[in-house]
């Protein structure tokens, strides 16, 4: 299961974040992070759609994103 942790320690965090963003003032995105947040936002809408638990694989060298369900392993 992917596990999400906040942004945000709080709302107010949130709202000042964002105030900064509409401003044009908010920190640069690392590109290698959005690519692999991008990718877990994908596996998790995946995993909202049709169940199971879902992985990903980000290989910059060969340009290809996987997003694939784990396979299943049964319980000894």
């Amino acid at each position: 299961m992917i596990k999400v942790k906040p942004r945000y320690k709080s709302r107010n965090e949130q709202i000042v974040a964002n105030l900064r963003a509409l401003a044009g003032a908010s920190a640069p995105i690392d590109p290698e992070m959005l690519v692999k947040r991008k990718a877990a936002e994908i596996a998790i809408a995946m995993a909202l759609l049709h169940g199971g638990d879902w992985m990903t694989h980000v290989d910059h060298d060969a340009g290809v994103v996987f997003v694939t369900r784990r396979p299943w392993v049964e319980p000894t």
